[in-house]
């Protein structure tokens, strides 16, 4: 099912079967009719067109001479009440139901298209298909006169009759439309023949044109090869594109004369006829949808819904249910229950309906994010945090003095509460730290172990946890991988299997073709075995396309557990880095700040960076009293106090840099 929108209605087209053209023609009545050239078939639905060899070119003469048409039905002497219960009907009755419908009238100047489709006002049994509203739409067309119809149609003419249908008792909101293509094509002429001279010799010079074009339409819709149909070459042929081989039941009535003199264009229509039987349509109803009217009547559903839904609290004694939006101090109330639900408060919290639980939840989650906020406000009041990665923040506040000599960051001895550092990754939210663990003593050997061996042991102890993460991914990526492959073997096997029962399809189509086709009140009669292969690449078609999405699904889990694969091997080879860094490179006394309980945490300072630390200004101090102190024992206060001027001008100035670096 196929579906369009249109503003407020919506259509709906139900696909259905294809079918061929239906292909009629009707043979001009005449005195002079050329018995010995044109023969009937028996069941009126082929004709044979037989021409003499000229003798005057040789005994040798390999032109064809005999022709056979096979079509829907032949009309001779047929009046206009056949021609319209024959060609007509069922099209204009389908229309009522639902599907679009195009009769289109074809064949030589003067063989009666018009007069088929509109027939004449002067009596009443001689009216054409279309129905007497016409005249107003005839009025319009220009007609011009040479010597073979003195009343020749210069233009083709389109009549579209829209439908739209209705149920007479049920207010719903589906409905069908439809529209029947009604279609006068001017007559095709050999212009020697015609004597057209002057402004309609130029008319038939592009009504030639455009039939040309019309037909190389057709063979190309013919062609079950070609992927372009040139529907674009003129007014004519993108006019009638939703018709030829479009979603219409489509009839052709082609007009031919029966003398000898006109055997030549009769050949050409027949030609023509032919060509439009290989053309397929897949007729559809049309079905619309009034936005509206849906609308409303979802209202009322809605409405009797709620009348049940009090009906049904009413007998459960749950008068209180109420269904409809809350407003704000509804959401106010709820806040405040989960507020004092929270603080200890309230014991419960009174649920009523679905609606106020998804509204609980939601006050839940409005109530954490206000107390994150609270919380990370309070704390830059209180704090100035530095990001454990900033390396060089964390050096300028070591040279600021303001860690003390077992690592810990300290703040100025006022007594103000002032607290600057990194926050242990032992002590963050969401953490507990394991007690009563034990740490085994081991003796650091006089080289390094080769990186092999080390992250053996790396694997084993310290990197276990990464490690097997790392293994479960790897193992449910193989997996995946191992399922897309296997999924691939069967998509190709059903391809394979879907080339085989296409081509023994074809050559049951062919052959039934070559047989004759049989039909039951319009249904095309197949034997059974073409009937179960046709069954079967429906099915395969349905396996394919259940394999191929599940391959698709594959291919995005493969993907997904890739990244997570090298997102864990980058992080355990980066972690390996720092521990084999620190385990066998950093000198013992620096070790010992690196230890569980310390403040700085494994990997936080660059290897670079511990092996080369200066001196800080404790140690400055401890210096200046063993060289100056001797001389001047007086001038221990002096010092003293130039010491701790110089960290307070260092913290200053490490703000400052911290200040701006986090305004850019």
């Amino acid at each position: 099912m196929m579906r369009r929108k249109n503003d407020n209605k919506r259509y709906f087209t139900r696909m259905g079967t294809r079918k061929k053209v239906h292909a009629f023609v009707r043979v001009k009545p005449t005195d002079d009719f050329a018995h010995e050239m044109i023969k009937y078939g028996d069941d009126n639905k082929s004709i044979d067109i037989h021409i003499k060899k000229d003798l005057q070119k040789g005994v040798v003469n390999n032109k064809q001479t005999d022709w056979s048409f096979k079509l829907d039905g032949v009309l001779h002497n047929a009046s206009q009440d056949l021609v319209y219960e024959t060609v007509a009907k069922d099209v204009v009755a389908q229309a009522l139901d639902g599907y679009n419908g195009t009769i289109m009238c074809y064949g030589q100047t003067g063989a009666g298209k018009t007069y088929t489709m509109t027939g004449t006002t002067e009596n009443y049994k001689h009216r054409g298909i279309l129905p007497r509203a016409l005249q107003q739409g005839e009025t319009n067309r220009i007609i011009a006169s040479h010597t073979m119809n003195k009343n020749s149609s210069r233009s083709h003419c389109i009549f579209t009759i829209y439908v739209e249908a209705h149920s007479r008792t049920l207010s719903d909101e589906k409905y069908i439309t439809s529209k029947i293509n009604l279609v006068d094509l001017a007559g095709s002429e050999r212009l020697k023949k015609s004597g057209s001279e002057g402004r309609v010799l130029k008319e038939a010079t592009y009504i030639n044109k455009s039939l040309s074009f019309l037909e190389q339409a057709i063979i190309a819709l013919g062609d079950q090869k070609r992927d372009h149909i040139p529907f674009r070459q003129c007014k004519l042929t993108h006019a009638l594109k939703d018709s030829l081989g479009g979603n219409c039941n489509m009839v052709l009535l082609t007009n031919i004369y029966g003398e000898a003199s006109q055997l030549e264009e009769t050949l050409s229509s027949l030609r023509f006829a032919s060509r439009m039987k290989l053309v397929t349509t897949e007729p559809a109803i049309n079905e619309k949808y009034d936005a509206e009217r849906m609308v409303k009547n979802l209202e009322k559903e809605l409405a009797l819904l709620k009348q049940e839904l009090a009906i049904h609290d009413s007998l459960a004694n749950r008068t209180l249910v109420n269904y409809d939006p809350m407003d704000e101090i509804q959401i106010a109330e709820i806040n405040s229950q989960v507020r004092r639900y929270l603080e200890g408060t309230l014991d419960e919290i009174d649920i009523i309906n679905l609606r106020q639980i998804q509204e609980v939840f939601n006050q839940f989650r409005v109530v954490l994010s206000q107390q994150e906020q609270e919380v990370e406000l309070t704390l830059r009041r209180k704090y100035t945090l530095i990001d454990k990665n900033d390396f060089a923040a964390i050096s300028a506040v070591q040279k600021a003095g303001l860690m003390d000599v077992d690592g810990h960051l300290v703040g100025e001895p006022d007594g103000q509460g002032f607290g600057l550092g990194v926050t242990p990754f032992s002590a963050k939210p969401g953490k507990k730290a394991k007690s009563k663990k034990m740490f085994k003593e081991q003796l650091r050997p006089s080289t390094p172990p080769p990186k092999p061996v080390a992250f053996e042991d790396f694997k084993n102890e310290r990197g276990s946890e990464i490690n097997r993460i790392f293994k479960e991914n790897k193992s449910i990526l193989n997996e995946r991988r191992k399922r897309a492959s296997e999924t691939t073997q069967r998509i190709n096997a059903i391809k394979r299997e879907m080339d085989v029962t296409k081509e023994a399809l074809n050559f049951q189509k062919s052959l039934r073709e070559k047989q004759g086709e049989y039909e039951n009140k319009g249904l095309m009669i197949i034997d059974e075995e073409e009937f179960l292969l046709i069954l079967k690449l429906k099915d395969l078609k349905k396996q394919y396309r259940t394999e191929y999405q599940d391959l698709r699904d594959l291919k995005a889990e493969i993907q997904y557990c890739q990244h997570l694969v090298d997102q864990c091997r980058h992080r355990l080879l980066m972690e390996f880095d720092i521990w084999y860094n620190e385990s066998f490179f950093i000198p013992e006394d620096i070790q010992v700040s690196l230890k569980p309980g310390s403040s700085i945490r494994p990997g936080m300072v660059p290897i670079s960076r511990i092996m080369s630390l200066g001196e800080d200004d404790q140690d400055k101090f401890s210096q200046l009293q063993q060289t100056e102190l001797p001389e001047g024992p007086d001038s221990f206060s002096f010092y003293n106090a130039k010491v701790k001027t110089e960290q307070k001008h260092n913290y200053l100035k490490t703000m400052m840099g911290f200040q701006q670096a986090h305004r850019k």
